[in-house]
């Protein structure tokens, strides 16, 4: 694939392009495949109320501390074994889930899940970074937002049908992993092979200095503090939208499920037209462009008294998401060298987990003392409040890769 390719209009579409948008597709599943199920699983493995939230909690956060450990390893180590090693973790963790009648066994697979989702969509950024450059950049990073999409509406129904016939068949889609590692295997080149492999333990102290002053430069603060914003946003959305159209419109969890699936639909046609907004506006200002939209959405949901309008702000929430992310990501991996691309964007990313972390709890306080409004507003002026600090900083700061 030569370089021609890569800076022409549209993105060639082969076997390399797509095992890696494949890759990114597969870590969509780590928590669309499991919502759906909560509720059987509960049910046949007895979980207190209570407890069945460290389903997702064990999982975020084994991802959360696994994120730069990865990032480093596939810097040194070279990406495509991280990634290969990483689906295959995956993979086989969840399936297992399916096999077990303990509610102890099935977080441990998790954790270990975890562990191999650390190596997915990270690690699929740094790749596409590493191939594609300019505007060229944010367009895959979109096409990958696209097979997001495509996961976020079609696996929650398909998950959710097969959790009503056993709480434990709709883990064996895990299984979907391991043909793609197939696919990894023979049609991803390494697109940073390292000149040798030292010890572990003196890569991570040398590798870990070598990038340190890449890590405290302004941008990446920025950077980092949008990953978070959004993530928090995207939280809000997914933990307490659902729990708004049920109890406040009083319709059915199917529809609240319809409501949350139409990100996906919109993801998938919208993600792509990332290039085309950055090669008219800054990366800086299209993403800062995106939030504020996302946050106004967010704003109004408390006020709409209408299942349509619900749809209309979510249709506008997921066209703003599915441009900032990809704008985001292409911005991360265009701001360090290919030797360092890895461990950066780990690094970045682990603003994603953190905010789905944090996201459910400090809502979940703020909706059980103050409602529902005061959640989505607070919300959408913490976006609005981190949209000034960055221009802020901006100003006084400039930040040449953006």
């Amino acid at each position: 694939m030569g370089s021609s390719n890569r800076q022409s209009a549209i993105p060639k579409i082969d076997s390399t392009l797509l095992s890696i948008l494949l890759v990114s597709a597969i870590g969509v599943l780590g928590g669309q495949l499991v919502s759906p199920a909560l509720p059987i699983l509960m049910q046949s493995l007895d979980i207190p109320e209570q407890q069945i939230g460290l389903v997702m909690s064990v999982f975020f956060f084994s991802a959360l501390v696994s994120i730069p450990i990865i990032g480093v390893l596939a810097d040194v180590y070279g990406r495509r074994k991280l990634t290969l090693i990483g689906l295959i973790i995956f993979g086989v963790s969840g399936t297992s889930i399916a096999f077990v009648d303990s509610f102890l066994y099935l977080l441990i697979l998790r954790t270990l899940q975890g562990i191999g989702f650390a190596s997915l969509s990270p690690l699929a950024v740094t790749i596409l970074g590493d191939l594609y450059k300019g505007h060229m950049g944010s367009t895959v990073q979109g096409l990958r937002g696209s097979f997001h999409g495509m996961a976020v509406l079609s696996i929650p129904p398909i998950a959710g049908f097969l959790a009503d016939i056993s709480w434990n068949y709709p883990f064996l889609l895990y299984t979907l992993s391991l043909p793609a590692a197939l696919l990894i295997f023979f049609a991803l080149p390494e697109t940073h092979a390292p000149d040798s492999s030292p010890a572990i333990l003196s890569t991570f102290k040398n590798y870990w200095s070598s990038i340190r002053h890449e890590l405290i430069k302004p941008n990446l603060r920025i950077l980092f503090g949008w990953h978070l914003v959004g993530s928090l946003l995207k939280s809000t959305v997914i933990t307490f939208l659902p729990i708004f159209i049920v109890f406040s419109l009083g319709h059915s969890a199917f529809m609240a499920g319809a409501v949350l699936s139409f990100r996906g639909f919109i993801r998938i046609f919208s993600s792509p037209l990332s290039g085309f907004l950055v090669s008219y506006l800054s990366k800086s200002v299209a993403i800062r462009l995106t939030l504020t939209l996302a946050a106004i959405s967010i704003a109004l949901i408390p006020f709409s008294n209408s299942i349509l309008t619900i749809f209309f702000l979510v249709g506008i929430f997921g066209i703003a998401d599915s441009l900032f992310i990809p704008i985001l990501n292409d911005t991360v991996a265009a701001s360090t060298t290919s030797k360092h691309r890895g461990g950066i964007v780990a690094a970045v990313n682990t603003s994603k987990p953190l905010g789905k972390v944090i996201g459910p709890i400090l809502f979940g306080l703020i909706l059980a003392y103050y409602g529902f409004t005061i959640l989505f507003v607070s919300a959408a002026i913490l976006c609005f409040a981190y949209i000034c600090i960055s221009y802020l900083s901006t100003k006084t700061s400039p930040l040449s890769s953006f």
